[in-house]
């Protein structure tokens, strides 16, 4: 085994797809790697890392004594948190050299490069091992600092030299992902902090859920999503969105399995999940015998198809989260670069209600400044004859950097660069709180708008449906407080069900 040691760091994500397949890569070609997964994910009660937490992280890196030092900074509600823990890394491992990667890195180099020494944009399977392998020889050298032509032969690798910053050229697409090793798991080579404490050991190990992605890229160009960005940043590189064999899936299911006693649940974190029929027949046909699970998938109101449902349906599908995103069609297509119709949209919920998929869940971008009480109540139309069950997840728009809805905002003068600036400079805690869905019952205006956002997610609930056309009176659109009982009823209810979900997979038996 070589000598030189990496570190990499997931922040707010002990699953870390991207970091855990990094490390594979990193150590099939012999190069041992640690991952220290800072801090957990938690939408409902996110927390900026503690004074204990970050000593917790330091003390450990002390203990390791890396070579190199890598941090993800896939979005920027974590930015804060990224460029703290970035001032900390590089006063105490001043000779350190620390890599950002990830989507953050991608799309900014130039902001992101005053808190790193390197930082590697785009998918890195191949980059990465070059940039080690450079750094490594540097390392051994007798001063110990990369030759310019030497950083100039790694792809996607951004840099400085004589106070300019470099950007090498991207590598193509990697187009067989078959070939890239199944993301790392296991081994006494990771650790964990969060809630004010270090566990030795992978938290994948004992979680009740795989997560994983069967494809790459994604077919759709929303204009609050970053693919949209990376697309244009790969054009003429190669297919933007390639799939996995069903072997290579399958393979990789059958090691989680083997790994995780606990394991109960896969999560496919495709961006849309294959609607190939062949494709999705064998896999089908295959998963049915050698994973036996229920699994949840993301999907497109456009990418719905009632032949594969059923099938998916039958080899253990339990949920499927598709975005709605808004009920306005001006919204969708003008603001969003959504070109489904309302139509489509019902044509879909029909297909997923008579494939009966256990739970199916409708996401809604709402509470955007681009809406009127117009388009909300196009919303509330539209989500009253969406075919039941469903449930609804609400969110307010964010308005992640560089993305086109920022563009759009500042073209049509609904915001500032200095409200943008303003939204991403604030604090995780309270990024948070503005991205879940919030009532608002101040201004007659805001009144207004809270009513219909209360209207909307009542349509999920079969219980609510009679009495939505006693909410229409005028008493209510005037006091939208008066719903709040009935709003917080129905999120008990979903939490509970969420709840309940969790523990019964956990007493199950595994297959």
């Amino acid at each position: 085994m070589k000598q030189f040691k990496t570190v990499l760091i997931g922040l707010y994500n002990s699953k870390a797809l991207g970091v855990r397949q990094l490390a594979a890569v990193l150590k099939e070609h012999g190069y041992p790697v640690s991952i220290i997964f800072f801090k957990d994910f938690n939408s409902l009660n996110a927390h900026s890392p503690t004074e204990r937490e970050y000593d917790l992280l330091l003390d450990r890196l002390r203990e390791l004594q890396p070579d190199c030092i890598g941090l993800s900074v896939m979005s920027s509600l974590y930015l804060a948190a990224a460029q703290e823990l970035s001032r900390r890394l590089r006063a105490a491992f001043p000779a350190v050299p620390l890599v950002w990667g990830g989507v953050y890195a991608t799309l900014f180099p130039q902001e992101s490069a005053a808190y790193c020494d390197y930082l590697m944009r785009g998918e890195c399977d191949e980059a990465i091992v070059d940039l080690v392998n450079t750094l490594a020889l540097a390392a051994a050298s007798p001063d110990g600092t990369p030759e310019p032509a030497a950083l100039a032969r790694v792809p996607n690798l951004c840099y400085r030299q004589a106070g300019e910053l470099i950007c090498n050229d991207l590598n193509p697409l990697q187009t067989d992902l078959d070939g890239l090793p199944f993301p790392d798991m296991g081994g006494d080579d990771k650790y964990h902090i969060t809630n004010g404490q270090l566990t030795n050991g992978d938290p994948q190990l004992s979680s009740i859920s795989y997560e994983m992605s069967a494809s790459r890229g994604c077919p759709f160009v929303c204009s609050y999503c970053s693919s949209l960005n990376l697309k244009r940043l790969y054009r003429g590189k190669g297919s933007f969105v390639r799939l996995r064999s069903v072997a290579s899936t399958l393979a990789e299911l059958q090691r989680a399995k083997q790994k995780m006693k606990n394991l109960r649940m896969i999560w496919f974190w495709d961006e849309i999940f294959a609607d190939d029929e062949d494709w999705v027949r064998e896999f089908t046909r295959e998963y049915r015998k050698k994973i036996g699970l229920p699994f949840n998938i993301w999907g497109h109101p456009l990418k719905i198809n009632k032949r594969v449902m059923d099938m998916l349906v039958e080899a253990g599908l339990h949920q499927v989260v598709v975005g709605i995103q808004h009920g306005s069609p001006r919204i969708r297509k003008e603001i969003y670069f959504r070109r489904e119709t309302d139509a489509q949209i019902l044509a879909m919920s029909r297909i997923l209600a008579a494939a009966k998929v256990p739970e199916v869940i409708y996401d809604l971008i709402l509470d955007s400044p681009f809406e009127t009480v117009a388009d909300l109540e196009a919303t509330y139309l539209l989500c009253r004859q969406l075919k039941k069950p469903f449930q609804l997840q609400l969110h307010g728009l964010h308005f992640l950097p560089g993305t086109d809805i920022e563009k759009i905002a500042l073209e049509q003068g609904v915001l500032t660069r200095q409200d943008l600036q303003r939204l991403h400079d604030r604090p995780i805690e309270e990024q948070y709180r503005s991205f879940l869905w919030w009532t608002h019952t101040g201004s007659k205006e805001d009144r207004t708008r809270a009513y219909w956002k209360n209207m909307i997610y009542l349509t999920q609930f079969n219980w609510a449906t009679p009495l939505l056309p006693i909410f229409k009176a005028g008493f209510f659109q005037t006091r939208p407080g008066t719903m709040n009982l009935l709003r917080t009823t129905g999120n008990g209810w979903n939490l509970f069900r969420r709840v309940s979900r969790k523990a019964i997979l956990r007493l199950k038996p595994g297959r």
